[in-house]
């Protein structure tokens, strides 16, 4: 009997558990929407707190560190340990720490309140990642793309918010998101399936031995996909970080700096969206070279043009950063079934660890030659990328069958 989805009929989409699903789905959404309050406010905190772009530079590098470096150590033990709070103290917590930046008083106040939240943010991250896979096998890739369309919308959508709520009642009333988090929180644990308990002693399939050696197998496109992962972070973080600010200096004013992230993110989800159907079509290392070109085309359409038009070519960065976003999670989670919280967290925050080191430099750079004038360095990024994609694409057949033959 032929156990592999990819020849079975298609499965319908009567029998998705739309609740849970929704759940998730607002969860990531809440989640990913305050962690992107700091960005459009820096101009602000700027003003309020005297901050250089330097050390702009070193909280964006703070917030991304802190909230990457924690998610393949959770991701482990939330496979172990399902059961814990880990959503709830990951998702309350960081609404707390990331709200609290419209009321601190200084730059070690901001700083403090960056990197607890984004350490509560990739806390919570694998979990929420977990329970979207859990939820169906048979629309497993879907529900995932969903999830992960989910977080794009709240970074497309929380700079919005937190400019909102900072000219029409002032950034010391951020707090009141907290109310949607709880929200969120109560959702999950009352509309969503409970996660599951431990094993019994000696059946635990997800102890250190079973992960190395699962991972020994699937060494070299983990490896692939996790590089992909740090050239889409090192884009999404330095775009993301420092636009804002950009057009703000360019006199283009707070909300076309604001918009200019939603751009991206707003694109982003549909990109995710459209990743994941094509994926499962055409396969999911074509779609994510296809994102990746796409990504650095754009982007060196951004650096030719001029940022009265820069809205279209960072719509196609967007996207195309993005198209690989659910696809790499649904396919490291296909490479290592049995760790599926680790795998989309090395995805989904892995990256991100050593894309957020690249702001620093990056802030530095820009001091010297103009921010504009430093993003060229993430053209070669990208293009690094989409090597690295190619060469996913070619040993991926090969990988493919080793993986079935073990399942």
């Amino acid at each position: 009997m032929n156990n592999n989805p990819k020849n079975s009929e298609k499965p319908s989409l009567r029998t998705l558990p739309w609740t849970g699903t929704g759940l998730i789905f607002f969860a990531h959404f809440v989640v990913d929407s305050q962690a992107n309050f700091f960005a459009p406010l820096v101009p602000l905190l700027r003003e309020k707190l005297g901050l250089s772009i330097t050390t702009i530079g070193f909280l964006i590098s703070c917030q991304a560190v802190s909230g990457s470096i924690t998610q393949p150590i959770t991701g482990v033990v939330i496979d172990k340990w399902p059961w814990l709070p880990w959503l709830a103290v990951g998702l309350i917590g960081s609404s707390i720490a990331f709200t609290a930046i419209g009321w601190v008083t200084s730059v070690y106040g901001l700083a403090a309140a960056v990197i607890i939240g984004g350490i509560l943010f990739g806390l919570c991250h694998p979990d929420m990642a977990a329970r979207a896979g859990r939820l169906s096998s048979e629309h497993a890739g879907f529900i995932v793309s969903l999830f992960v369309t989910a977080g794009r919308l709240g970074f497309a959508i929380g700079p919005l918010v937190a400019i909102f709520i900072a000219e029409t009642m002032g950034m010391e009333y951020l707090w009141v998101f907290i109310l949607v988090a709880v929200l969120a929180m109560a959702g999950v644990k009352l509309g969503m399936p409970a996660p599951p308990q431990r094993k019994k002693k000696g059946e635990d399939a997800n102890d250190k031995g079973g992960l190395l050696a699962s991972l020994k197998h699937v060494r070299g496109p983990m490896l692939l996909l996790f590089g992909i992962a740090i050239v889409r972070g090192t884009t999404l973080a330095n775009l993301g970080g420092f636009l804002p600010t950009i057009f703000v200096e360019k006199g283009l004013g707070l909300w076309r700096g604001g918009m200019a992230n939603t751009v991206i993110f707003f694109s982003g989800a549909i990109g995710v969206l459209l990743g994941g159907i094509l994926g499962d079509r055409y396969g999911k290392p074509k779609v994510i070279t296809i994102g990746v070109g796409c990504a650095l085309a754009g982007m060196l359409a951004f650096q030719l043009s001029s940022l009265e038009w820069a809205y279209i070519s960072l719509a196609i960065i967007g996207a195309g950063v993005f198209v690989p976003m659910g696809v790499s999670v649904a396919l490291a989670q296909e490479y290592l079934p049995e760790h599926r919280g680790f795998a989309s967290s090395l995805i989904l925050g892995g990256g991100w660890l050593l894309a957020g080191l690249t702001a620093l430099p990056l802030s530095l750079l820009g001091e010297r030659i103009g921010m504009l004038n430093a993003f060229w360095t993430l053209s070669v990024v990208l293009f690094v990328g989409f090597v690295l994609a190619l060469l996913l694409l070619k040993r991926h057949p090969e990988q493919e069958s080793i993986t079935q033959q073990e399942n």
